[in-house]
């Protein structure tokens, strides 16, 4: 999972995204619902999957919008 993914997560009271590989959050948002659907496009953007956790950190949802390895 080198390809840069792109993650969406809460922490720190926020809902963030990040690309796999990154150390800082590309965004972040209070509404759970703007963080997945910024994540799904920047993943879109960039054909990699798409994993949404849910509060506590469990993977809650993924997708995958490019070509599968």
């Amino acid at each position: 999972m080198t390809r840069g993914d792109v993650h969406t997560y809460y922490e720190d009271g926020l809902w963030k995204n990040r690309i796999e590989g990154g150390v800082r959050a590309s965004n972040t948002s209070a509404r759970r619902s703007d963080a997945v659907s910024f994540g799904r496009t920047m993943a879109r953007r960039k054909r990699v999957t798409h994993f949404v956790h849910d509060a506590a950190g469990n993977v809650e949802s993924r997708k995958t919008y490019g070509p599968r390895s």
